[in-house]
């Protein structure tokens, strides 16, 4: 009886030979979400300021300088900046965002990595406390800054990335920040 019951199932099943790829991946297909390899990825710096996560598009930073940096003071620079450095034959200012984004400024000497970013055609040294990464991000996982962002960090940051549920990171619009820097608002 075994045999007569497999025959007839066999019969009622349409052959595997038949049926197009198409039908076969319907009919064996699984939910899990596909990837677009072909979409567009962002280069970004993520570093911390105050412990708060930010980020720079990699296009913007054109070199990363060890924190044995030195830097001269220059007596009746704006209080965001912290001074120029000599690199490479050319006179470079350092400033320190924190103003600008709303920070509380650090305690005593300044340590910390410099980024150098050109913006609103300005190259300038920006101070940082921690380096976390260089990295590709694909821009469907960056998001609109959200209306609860505070009023102050807001016209300077251009998207969010939820890196997880309890960590998300502002990636800074480095035009924005250097043309309010030219303004003297840092």
């Amino acid at each position: 009886m075994s045999a007569e019951y497999s025959r007839d199932n066999q019969a009622n099943d349409p052959p595997l030979a038949t049926q197009t790829l198409e039908e076969a991946l319907t009919t064996h297909s699984d939910t899990e979400t596909e990837v677009d390899v072909d979409e567009p990825t962002q280069q970004l710096v993520l570093f911390r300021l105050n412990g708060q996560r930010f980020a720079l598009p990699g296009r913007a930073v054109s070199e990363i300088l060890p924190s044995d940096q030195p830097i001269y003071y220059v007596p009746g620079l704006p209080a965001s900046t912290e001074g120029v450095l000599h690199l490479r034959g050319k006179i470079e200012s350092v400033i320190s965002l924190h103003q600008l984004l709303g920070l509380a400024s650090p305690e005593g000497t300044a340590n910390g990595m410099i980024l150098l970013v050109n913006g609103a055609g300005l190259r300038s040294g920006v101070r940082i406390e921690q380096l976390d990464d260089v990295c590709n991000v694909t821009q469907s996982m960056l998001q609109p800054p959200p209306e609860t962002l505070s009023s102050t960090l807001r016209p300077y940051v251009s998207a969010l990335w939820q890196i997880d549920e309890g960590q998300a990171l502002a990636l800074l619009d480095p035009e924005t920040l250097f043309g309010a820097y030219q303004q003297g608002l840092g």
